[in-house]
């Protein structure tokens, strides 16, 4: 009972600190309540070295798996955001259908994405330079600002010419906001109406509203790279800034899922609020911009009468993503 209770108030205080660091995250980078980005094992943080992660990951007198999934959480939250009540996870299933190790992240989600993509990809690095044999397929498993923080990292792993991207197969973005989030817009547009107010109290409100965190920020538009915002004043009223970042090579394989609040998908309630949170177009990344990623139609799945957080520990995402997995084995030449 006690290491039940315990166990209880270690998940409270971790999704806490993920809450706080989320809102405020990029104001806590220096203190100790700032969250330094890792890849979690049994609650610890994982020293990435071939002897640890062989410890860890190979079977006694075997090696470990070739193929690897990273899973990427979303703002304000914590790896622990992927677990069903039977304590399995998506992490855990793969490994089960397909031997595939999970490496779960945890990180500030209050920093702004490309500081966390710059962050993820040299962590991805030494993954890839220490793993005890040499990877062959890497998937990601993405949620919300997670999926921001992937392609912002793909997008400076390609960059430095690092290795890893070219072992990506698959990568699976849930309900994530390519074209922004329209709370964030709302939030934008409020907080520059209330400091206008030519009333203290008002703009008190406006001001106190405007020190959310440099992620949430980012949210707006989905920025992903330095140059989106250095020399931007961050709460010019709906300035995009946005620039363009290209997909991974053709051998990479996104897929993308989304949810709704009600069954039919046109009803008001779901054109409006999405998923509470993401609207499709903004997850699909539908737009008449070409450097959008623009995904296609055969590759977005949604998932009526969802909201957006049940996406990261739900039977029937799981099933879904473990379906297009299949697929593409089938369809993959041997």
């Amino acid at each position: 009972m006690n290491n039940l209770f315990f166990q209880k108030i270690k998940k409270i205080t971790k999704r806490s600190n993920g809450i706080l660091n989320g809102i405020v995250g990029d104001k806590l980078h220096d203190t100790p309540l700032g969250i330094k980005m890792s890849f979690y094992h049994e609650n610890k943080p994982l020293i990435l070295d071939r002897k640890h992660l062989t410890a860890i990951f190979a079977p006694p007198g075997a090696s470990p798996s070739a193929k690897i999934c990273i899973l990427i959480h979303g703002l304000a939250d914590s790896e622990t955001t992927w677990a069903f009540r039977d304590k399995s996870d998506y992490g855990t299933l793969l490994k089960q259908d397909f031997d595939v190790i999970p490496f779960y992240l945890r990180y500030n989600s209050g920093l702004h994405i490309s500081q966390n993509g710059q962050a993820l990809a040299a962590l991805i690095t030494e993954l890839y330079k220490n793993y005890p044999i040499e990877l062959e397929d890497i998937c990601i498993i993405a949620h919300s600002m997670g999926g921001l923080v992937a392609h912002s990292a793909c997008y400076y792993a390609q960059a430095s010419s690092d290795e890893w991207p070219q072992k990506i197969k698959n990568i699976f973005l849930l309900a994530t906001p390519h074209l922004g989030s329209f709370l964030e817009k709302f939030a934008n547009v409020t907080t520059n109406i209330l400091e206008k107010i030519p009333n203290w109290p008002t703009r008190l409100v406006g001001k106190v509203i405007n020190w959310r965190s440099a992620g949430i920020k980012d949210l707006r538009f989905g920025y992903l790279t330095d140059m989106d915002w250095e020399n931007q004043h961050p709460d010019r009223l709906l300035n995009n800034n946005k620039s363009p970042v290209p997909k991974l090579p053709d051998h990479v394989r996104y897929y993308v899922i989304s949810a709704r609040l009600t069954q039919n998908e046109q009803h008001w309630v779901s054109q409006l609020f999405g998923d509470i949170l993401v609207r499709t177009k903004s997850a699909t990344a539908r737009s008449n911009n070409k450097d959008e990623f623009n995904f296609p139609a055969e590759h977005h799945y949604q998932f009526p009468k969802m909201h957006h957080l049940k996406l990261t520990n739900s039977k029937e995402v799981y099933e879904k993503i473990k379906s297009w997995i299949t697929t593409g084995l089938t369809a993959s030449p041997e």
